[in-house]
């Protein structure tokens, strides 16, 4: 079914660490044809964008991301816009606000995004590899890669979660970049985009399978700090 979104495993999970086990790529592909996510042992960061999926580690070339591949967490549709609009300009701070028409009166819904534009200016970060077992999201990101890329093409896609999904989502927007040339991307922090073309779809059905492991079943995993969220996943904390 078109729109609606399948997540394997929860945010709260990569909060505590817990990316050891995980799904197949081959199984999160038969769920949508774009999506987001992370691998094995939160290296680095993975997007699907037309149903192929992209795997940027930390410490190497971006690279297409095999079948068997794990994946401990992801979110993914089969993305089919409902609103589709050409932008002039835009960037994170007033992507909300060109969005604002595909919402039907309210805010507690999902929305996946997919922007096709020339940045003039994008930054974007790379989780690196856990150095221990349970290392958290919070601890990497204290040495993430940040990086910043001006003039260069390429497409954001992503999710807006409602408030509410703390925890089990990012609330908020969630987007990683893949440029045109798939020799770069990563997890957005801030862009401005010029030239784009914006394309979105409200999301009322949303499936979480959690993982059938011994690492989450015995994990305690407790509520989520949305400020601590924000902080490892470097996204202000904005509507």
């Amino acid at each position: 079914m078109a729109n609606c979104i399948y997540q394997y495993s929860v945010l709260g999970a990569l909060m505590d660490g817990i990316c050891q086990d995980g799904t197949t790529a081959q199984n999160i592909l038969k769920h949508g044809d774009h999506g987001i996510g992370t691998m094995r042992g939160l290296n680095g960061e993975l997007v699907i964008i037309d149903g192929v999926a992209y795997h940027f580690p930390a410490d190497g070339p971006l690279r297409p991301v095999e079948d068997a591949d794990i994946i401990p967490y992801a979110m993914a549709t089969k993305f089919q816009p409902t609103l589709t609009s050409h932008v002039p300009c835009t960037s994170m701070s007033s992507l909300f606000d060109t969005l604002s028409p595909v919402f039907p009166g309210e805010q507690n819904v999902f929305l996946s995004i997919r922007l096709v534009a020339s940045f003039s200016r994008v930054v974007f970060r790379v989780i690196p590899a856990q150095s221990n077992p349970r290392e958290t999201l919070l601890d990497l990101a204290k040495r993430q890669e940040i990086r910043e890329c001006r003039h260069i093409q390429g497409t954001l896609f992503g999710f807006w979660s409602p408030k509410y999904t703390s925890g089990l989502s990012v609330p908020g927007f969630h987007l990683h970049l893949l440029s045109t040339d798939r020799t770069l991307g990563g997890h957005v922090m801030d862009f401005d985009a010029e030239d784009g073309q914006l394309g979105a779809a409200v999301v009322r059905n949303y499936q979480v399978e959690l993982p059938d492991s011994e690492e989450f079943r015995e994990a305690p995993l407790n509520c989520v700090k949305e400020q601590e969220l924000h902080t490892a996943e470097g996204v202000p904390t904005s509507h």
